[in-house]
């Protein structure tokens, strides 16, 4: 990815260890979220629902952050949005998403009137990009890496950037954008000097601390002008009369009033580079989990914005294998007790994607671990005819499965076989010569019983040529009793004791039945067909209207559907609430 690396000479130091002042004690901060995998869970949450940003800000709705924060790597989001009700991260996610152009959304608004001094955004719904979002996840994960790489390297502006803005994960406050648009701002190539220093972080050892301030000190010998030139350009031209250093202000006090750091202070390249240095470390390598950075802990009483508090980083083995574009590949292991092990660098979206159709996520992780179900397998192999499960596995983990999983994976799939699985069908009885019966006909059973699908449509088909079908409903555990002078393979209601019975006020029996049904309404039909092919595989009968997203079955059925809706809580936080 990189070329031509800087060789520095930069200062390692033992932190947290006694003798070693002033790094002894520091506060270390390591990323605990994976901005790769929160970004795939961002786009599957909204390939499965309508979103609607805010009206007046544009932004998420709290509803929407809580459920993304149940989907993150790292729980700590789900905590900060009951707190305060959104979340930095999720806010940084949502951004690259738009940035990486996986969603569209109108990100410029509407003035409502004259009088409107801010823009508003009605009806603004969230799109996905399906095509393009496809194309970037069937690259290479190195190429993946290298896409998210030159966005975000590339993504600034005049006002935002390291020098005015916290990171997302940063600490550390910025110079005031007073000015911004004028001065040596608007020329700096921000993308470049990202790059030289991200160059010189290749020549660190991984897991090895580096003291921020020789890494500002050989930039200070060696490369002044790796971010502002010497004879910069000034907008206007005018400006440059205040110098180099004209847009950067320095105040005693949060609140104090500013005061311009001069180029010719033996520590203004400290006072200025420097800071930057400091906030890109917190910035783009932190978040990218390249690296670590440890602050100090004494309060700070010099100069607004902070420095020299970001005092040591240390980089890590996935940083130098991205930079040498030579990454571990994806290694998946399948275990005797039905585990599978998936090793990766970098979060491996395409292949768990695959493999949770299969099997029950168990942790994740550098390593992230599913447990095969046969539940999942029967499922896929009712929908996917030429799936082949033990090809598939052995293909992906490159290796012959264990016997014992082999063996059991050939049970499922016999199991499978065993039967066919009819969709939106009924059994139809009647004379061989119903007229124009054939084009509803799935399969012939006998001359006078056939599998039809759309019984529906049939129903009124036959209406319509002046016929009377009667429609019976068989129970789970009995067949229902058709009336005695019904001409039918099922067991009929013998009424001949009762008619030896019968008086002549005898009363006329007549059977009113009950079926209880529950429905339930889903938010998006990704859940909705999870939930009914669980259904299915259950061998629960469920009807399914996809304009209403619903799903109807019987009240007798209640266990298998509680043992369907357990078991996608793995995926999802599942509430089920009645209907008022």
């Amino acid at each position: 990815m990189m070329q031509n690396q800087p060789h520095s000479n930069l200062t390692p130091v033992n932190i947290n260890k006694s003798g070693n002042e002033p790094y002894k004690e520091l506060s270390i901060y390591s990323n605990h979220h994976d901005l790769r995998h929160d970004l795939h869970a961002y786009v599957e949450y909204m390939q499965n629902r309508d979103v609607k940003r805010l009206h007046r800000s544009n932004e998420l709705n709290k509803s929407d952050s809580k459920r993304l924060a149940k989907l993150m790597n790292d729980s700590s989001s789900k905590e900060f949005v009951k707190a305060y009700g959104f979340s930095n991260w999720i806010n940084y996610i949502d951004e690259l998403a738009l940035l990486f152009e996986f969603v569209n959304y109108d990100n410029e608004g509407t003035y409502a009137g004259y009088s409107s001094r801010e823009p508003s955004f009605p009806d603004n719904y969230i799109e996905v990009n399906t095509i393009d979002y496809e194309k970037f996840i069937d690259l290479p994960l190195i190429e993946q890496e290298k896409k998210i790489f030159n966005v975000l390297i590339k993504s600034y502006a005049y006002n935002d950037n390291e020098f005015f803005y916290t990171s997302v994960l940063g600490r550390l406050s910025g110079f005031s954008t007073r000015g911004s648009a004028t001065g040596v701002m608007p020329g700096l190539d921000f993308a470049e000097a990202r790059q030289f220093l991200f160059d010189i972080l290749q020549s660190c050892t991984a897991g090895v601390w580096y003291t921020t301030s020789s890494l500002i000190q050989y930039l200070k010998d060696h490369n002044p002008y790796f971010l502002i030139p010497k004879n910069p350009k000034y907008e206007p031209k005018f400006y440059a009369k205040n110098g180099r250093y004209g847009n950067f202000y320095e105040t005693k006090g949060k609140w104090s009033m500013e005061t311009r750091i001069s180029e010719s202070a033996t520590d203004a390249f400290e006072r200025v580079e420097g800071r930057y240095v400091e906030r890109f470390l917190e910035g783009l390598p932190l978040t990218l989990g390249y690296i670590e950075v440890a602050y100090s802990k004494t309060e700070y009483k010099g100069c607004y914005p902070e420095m020299n508090q970001l005092q040591a980083f240390r980089v890590n083995d996935k940083f130098l294998h991205v930079m040498s574009g030579k990454i571990m590949e994806p290694k998946v292991t399948v275990q005797p007790n039905f585990e599978m092990h998936v090793e990766s660098e970098i979060y491996p979206f395409q292949i768990l994607s695959q493999l949770t159709k299969l099997a029950d996520v168990v942790a994740k992780d550098k390593t992230s671990i599913l447990k095969l179900q046969k539940r999942k397998v029967l499922t896929q192999l009712s929908i996917r005819e030429d799936l082949d499960v033990i090809k598939f596995l052995e293909d992906i983990s490159g290796q012959e499965l264990p016997q014992n999983v082999r063996i059991e994976l050939e049970e499922w799939t016999g199991a499978s076989e065993a039967f066919t699985l009819y969709e939106n069908a009924v059994l139809l009885e009647g004379n061989k010569n119903l007229p124009q019966i054939d084009q509803f006909t799935i399969e012939s059973i006998s001359p006078t019983i056939r599998i039809v699908h759309s019984p529906e449509r049939l129903f009124t088909h036959l209406e319509q040529k002046e016929l009377i079908p009667f429609h019976v409903k068989h129970r789970h555990s009995t067949i229902t009793l058709l009336p005695s002078g019904a001409r039918t393979v099922f067991p009929k209601r013998d009424l001949s004791g009762s008619k030896a019975k019968a008086t002549k006020k005898a009363k006329k029996p007549v059977t009113i039945k009950r079926e209880v049904q529950i429905t339930f309404h889903f938010p998006a039909k990704a859940l909705m067909e999870e939930f009914r092919k669980g259904l299915m595989a259950a061998r629960c009968p469920v009807a399914a209207d996809w304009g209403k997203l619903t799903l109807s079955f019987a009240s007798q059925y209640e266990p298998e559907v509680k043992k369907v809706s357990k078991a996608l809580k793995q995926d999802y936080a599942i509430k089920i609430e009645d209907i008022a």
